[in-house]
């Protein structure tokens, strides 16, 4: 009659985990606790377990920790118990008793996909990245890299490793297979706002002179406010110029690039000062001091001027100003195109296609100046 009422009251907690009864699931697991019999068995166990669950479920993290103190198996436990355990004390931070439980239900099954693709987040969790690595590019191999938790685990690996160009390939991926996941989607941002962030540090911790930053981007914007690459040209050619007779002073090379923008643009139709120090960031009377001392140092009349010609006049010192041209024309027109791509690292990738870093520095100032255009693109939505 005991065991009859024991399996009763598990019944009423598969039908309320079904009806997603909380309430009744919880009120049936109480009543199992409470019962002499269950005590010091696997039954136990288990209903602890799943009062664990509730308890997270409901956001109850302290109960659930509390529940769990001295948790202990009694008897040997079987696989379900095993799964659940490995989950609640996941949730709980508590990732070495979740390995073990992992590990354990492991030796029954081994072949178990979704245990291992467990066991690989739990790795993770505890910073053993080899053995993560292993256990995750085995599971993915098996699912022909077709289960999206499976590639996010992947892209968290190498997020931690600072890889992430491949974090955001593999999150992309996993996107393509759940694109209403909100994990996915967060995790996105999340890694997309950190490379950003790794490569303005590695601009400010390089000390890159304004020289290399402004004319990419005054490039990238410039086409974003939709003028022709010549005018791209024209920038970079006014810059160099500015450079060899002055050194840019100041933090901010935003505030040089509006400046140059509104220098080459003043005689046609153009943003006005107020327009495009809000589209910069900086303020007005920084842009409007910074031009000034742009229109008194360079003859902006004479930036027309071909810089193929200007190469052919003035010899191969000239090379260097050619190959800004280049990239600066590239950056434009990527501008202008920014509506075909779905993230920086898209556009980044377009740029990296058309054009050939000759190297790291110079890749790093690309991929800046692409994440500040893009930013300032999606401000403009």
């Amino acid at each position: 009659m005991e065991n009859d009422k024991i399996r009763w009251l598990w019944q009423q907690v598969e039908d309320a985990r079904e009806s997603k009864n909380a309430e009744k699931a919880r009120e049936s697991l109480e009543r199992l606790l409470e019962d002499v019999s269950v005590r010091n068995t696997p039954d136990e166990n288990l209903a602890v377990l799943e009062m664990s669950r509730l308890d997270l479920s409901m956001g109850e993290i302290g109960a659930a920790s509390r529940r769990l103190s001295s948790f202990k198996w009694h008897g040997i436990p079987g696989a379900a118990a095993l799964l659940l355990a490995a989950d609640v004390f996941l949730q709980l931070d508590n990732f070495e008793t979740a390995l073990e439980s992992i590990e354990s239900f492991l030796k029954l099954y081994p072949r178990d996909v979704d245990a291992s693709r467990k066991k690989g987040l739990v790795l993770l969790m505890l910073h053993r990245d080899a053995e993560a690595e292993r256990t995750l590019l085995s599971v993915a191999r098996k699912e022909r890299y077709r289960v999206p938790s499976t590639l996010t685990y992947l892209a968290l690996l190498e997020a931690k490793r600072d890889r992430l160009e491949e974090s955001l390939h593999l999150l992309l991926q996993a996107k393509e297979l759940a694109p209403y996941d909100e994990k996915i989607e967060h995790s996105l941002l999340r890694i997309e706002a950190l490379r950003v962030q790794m490569r303005r540090s590695a601009i400010e911790k390089t000390d890159l002179p304004f020289a290399d930053v402004v004319p990419g981007m005054t490039a990238g914007m410039l086409g974003l406010h939709g003028y022709s690459s010549q005018i791209a040209r024209v920038a970079s050619d006014a810059w160099s110029r500015f450079c060899a007779v002055n050194t840019p002073s100041g933090r901010k090379p935003e505030t040089w690039a509006a400046a140059l923008e509104y220098a080459v643009t003043r005689d046609g139709p153009h943003f006005t000062q107020e327009q495009l120090a809000g589209e910069y960031g900086v303020s007005v009377s920084q842009l409007r001091g910074h031009y000034q001392m742009l229109r008194e140092s360079v003859k902006l009349s004479q930036t027309n001027l071909n810089p193929m010609e200007r190469l052919a006049s003035e010899g191969s010192d000239l090379l260097r100003d050619a190959r800004m041209d280049e990239i600066a024309v590239i950056l434009a027109d990527m501008g202008s195109r920014s509506g075909e791509f779905h993230s920086a690292s898209d556009a980044a990738a377009w740029v990296f296609e058309r054009v050939t870093p000759v190297d790291e520095v110079q890749r790093r100032e690309i991929e800046e100046f692409v994440a500040y255009i893009w930013r300032k693109k999606d401000n403009s939505e």
